[in-house]
């Protein structure tokens, strides 16, 4: 790995973030919630931001076009489609395992049906239950006409229950609310570690070094992630409730979308992620405090004498742990040996004064 390799792409990626161009997000533009944090990390000589996301809340439909691909992080994504001809979505054998169901899902296609990056505004004149269908029309976006109710599909005449092995092969949408990511790019696997190690303390247990053999990356999550699926659309294999193009033998734009949870748990499932919105909030201010004192802080400390670079302050990696503790052995143990050496001292006086005194 080179540091002039690293210094070259840095300098391109801080002409990219300062232009007006687009960048290959959806948005096409950094999170305005993280733009203090990714300055501040810019900032550093040993560090630059790759790509990020400041959280967001999106419901997800997966994909089941063979000409399609899906290149989904946890960060912002892009869903590519290959145009030209496509095979026709096909259904899974009744003894295909699960986990093969959800491996060739992730393999193809998919569309985003909704994506927030600021918490879901709940309209407080509207009312709660069945007849609530804000929550479909903000979820489901520009296929919300296709959904239909646990509570319509009851009421539909000789309605047929798939079964829930059905549901889990079949094609699903997903509510998800995913928590900030940062990936970023070090000059050295040391400089690396050490950013690894602010991340954790500030609660960013998920995150960690990637493997590579030109760069040293790292990506920055934590566990406030939530993903529930809430809905399917039958494959021709499974039994589904009758509708008017349940009959068709192939999936379309225009089969149903059945909910397999109630809108009260949608709602229910909305105000959580609001919660973990503004947790995220506040783990990312606290993120951005440490790097301020810790990691820019002691770089300009370094730089004018005062506090050596490399100090970790309330916090120590691993091989600064072991010489801790090996150091600590070491005084544990000469103290236990002196310890031992007074007692002994003490009872050979004892014994040398319990002696009887010769008589002349």
């Amino acid at each position: 790995m080179s540091l002039d390799g690293f210094l070259s792409r840095k300098k391109a990626i801080l002409v990219a973030l300062n232009s007006d161009t687009p960048d290959k997000s959806p948005k096409g533009y950094v999170d305005e919630p993280l733009l203090p944090l990714i300055v501040l990390i810019n900032t550093h000589a040993d560090y630059v931001t790759t790509s990020s996301c400041s959280g967001r809340i999106c419901t997800y439909l997966e994909g089941l076009d063979e000409g399609a691909t899906e290149n989904c992080e946890e960060g912002d994504s892009n869903i590519s489609t290959n145009e030209g001809e496509e095979e026709e979505p096909k259904g899974f054998d009744e003894n295909t395992s699960l986990a093969a169901v959800e491996a060739s899902k992730r393999a193809k296609g998919g569309q985003w049906l909704y994506v927030s990056h600021d918490p879901v505004e709940l309209p407080v004149d509207q009312e709660e239950g069945p007849s609530s269908r804000w929550i479909i029309d903000t979820l489901f976006g520009p296929e919300a006409h296709r959904v239909i109710t646990m509570e319509e599909q009851q009421q539909q005449k000789h309605a047929q229950q798939i079964k829930t092995l059905g549901m889990a092969r079949s094609q699903l949408v997903y509510f998800k609310f995913e928590p900030m990511i940062l990936h970023i790019e070090a000059s050295t696997p040391t400089s690396a570690k050490q950013f690894l190690n602010h991340s954790l303390f500030s609660g960013y247990r998920n995150s960690g070094i990637l493997p590579s053999a030109k760069r040293t990356m790292l990506a920055i999550r934590s566990t406030l992630k939530l993903d529930a699926p809430i809905a399917y659309i039958p494959h021709p294999t499974t039994s589904a409730p009758s509708s008017s193009s349940s009959s068709s033998t192939t999936s379309s734009s225009s089969d149903p979308i059945y909910l397999m949870v109630s809108l009260t748990y949608l709602r229910v499932l909305i105000e959580l992620s609001n919660d973990k919105f503004h947790a995220n909030v506040d783990q990312m201010g606290r993120f951005e405090r440490r790097l301020t004192e810790h990691l820019v802080g002691g770089a300009n400390s370094s730089a004018q004498g005062g506090v050596k670079q490399g100090d970790q302050g309330a916090w120590e990696d691993k091989d600064a742990r072991r010489e801790r503790k090996k150091r600590e052995g070491l005084e544990r143990a000469a103290a236990a040996a002196a310890e031992r050496a007074r007692k002994a001292e003490e009872e050979q006086e004892e014994e040398q004064e319990e002696e009887p005194t010769p008589e002349t």
